[in-house]
């Protein structure tokens, strides 16, 4: 009987190897389009929230375009009693054909993005079958007084994308 001893550098470069063979061919690739301006991939703060407002909505909403659409259901307005952040908690039943995307994204009284930007919320499945998803973004300079956030949504490839069931949280200083 014949014994073979590696060492644990060996045994870890094979367990890397096995795991980097098991990951899908889409993970090896960077998903995200656009580059935010932030540190080194990392962005951190602290909020006072103590106020919340949500919506719920339950109608299917389709697209096929790749410039970002409103998601019906998901405005909310609230009126931010000081600076600070905000953040938008979105969750949906969400959907996207082969080869295709759902990208989104949340807006800040029109026209701030807020972070992450260039979300991909769902991802192709061989059904095409609508499965939960979540994400939180963070407005993380918000002044004092009256705003409007939305969720928006777009295909990343011109194929078509689905949300469906769908909540949006708001939590901001009160």
């Amino acid at each position: 009987m014949k014994f073979e001893f590696k060492s644990a550098g060996s045994l870890l470069a094979s367990g890397a190897l096995l795991v980097t063979m098991a990951l899908p061919a889409s993970a090896e690739v960077r998903q995200h389009e656009s580059k935010q301006v932030l540190p080194p991939n990392i962005s951190t703060g602290a909020c006072l929230l103590t106020g919340m407002k949500y919506s719920v909505s339950t109608d299917l909403q389709k697209t096929g375009s790749r410039a970002f659409r409103d998601a019906t259901g998901t405005s909310i307005s609230f009126t931010q009693s000081q600076a600070g952040c905000v953040e938008v908690d979105f969750s949906a039943e969400a959907a996207a054909t082969p080869n295709e995307l759902l990208v989104t994204q949340v807006v800040l009284d029109g026209s701030t993005v807020c972070l992450p930007a260039d979300n991909v919320f769902a991802s192709d499945s061989p059904s095409s079958d609508l499965a939960a998803h979540a994400m939180n973004y963070i407005c993380p300079s918000v002044t004092a007084g009256n705003h409007t956030v939305k969720v928006q949504f777009r295909s990343r490839f011109g194929g078509q994308v689905a949300l469906d069931y769908r909540t949006t949280i708001v939590r901001y200083a009160q």
